[in-house]
């Protein structure tokens, strides 16, 4: 069972760092209670997105329908990211978003591990899954109406803890096309399926912060 209450992530539009209502270090908050952790999820809104749009769209490859055991989408993510090869378009999506990324990070360095497009179609979907202990991972919404489609649904880690047996708990951020969402790599996630006849495509890639082994290393400066 599901609960859309409770999993709450703290989301920072534009990127921005929280400040504390009590310090981490305290045995607990004043309320006596410990709030050890957070889960940060980082919102953008691109501010050229119609230029951007025109360009993505023109260097993205023809529509590739996969089918695999589970779901048929359409994706260019086994031609690429399977084969740790980035797409051709990958340095042009990261002259656009590298300025997002840049705000989650504390140096001026960016590992890019994987990228690829998504397109669901009229019914299809994109099962549970999340992407490893990568670092971050990010979707960009390209092709998306908040009028008819639904925005990735993510599942709390830990599910609803107090008094809810076996309940699961989700987030679902509200987004708009444009929209660049980073959130932590091995958080589950889904795409529901779109009940519309107008495709939803987007943009996901996964990156480090810290080195370790990236495909291809980006300055930020």
């Amino acid at each position: 069972m599901a609960s859309g209450k409770g999993f709450n992530p703290k989301v920072f539009d534009k990127g921005g760092v929280p400040k504390r209502d009590w310090n981490p270090h305290q045995d607990c908050s004043e309320d006596g209670v410990f709030h050890p952790f957070d889960l940060p999820f980082y919102k953008f809104s691109l501010e050229n997105w119609e230029e951007d749009k025109k360009e993505i769209l023109d260097a993205l490859p023809k529509e590739k329908l996969v089918e695999t055991e589970h779901e048929n989408i359409h994706t260019d993510f086994f031609d690429y990211a399977t084969k740790d090869i980035l797409p051709p378009y990958a340095d042009l999506l990261m002259d656009i978003l590298s300025p997002c990324m840049s705000k989650v990070m504390h140096r001026e360095w960016i590992g890019l591990c994987a990228m690829w497009y998504q397109t669901e179609h009229k019914y299809q979907s994109h099962m549970l899954h999340n992407h490893g202990t990568v670092g971050w991972s990010s979707v960009l919404y390209v092709d998306y109406d908040p009028k008819v489609h639904t925005a990735t649904r993510f599942l709390s880690p830990v599910g609803v803890v107090v008094g809810k047996g076996g309940m699961l708990d989700w987030f679902q951020p509200k987004v708009k096309e444009g929209d660049y969402i980073i959130f932590p790599s091995n958080i589950a996630h889904e795409a529901l399926p779109n009940m519309s006849d107008v495709p939803r495509t987007i943009i996901s890639c996964n990156f480090q912060t810290t080195p370790m082994f990236p495909l291809k290393q980006y300055s930020t400066k």
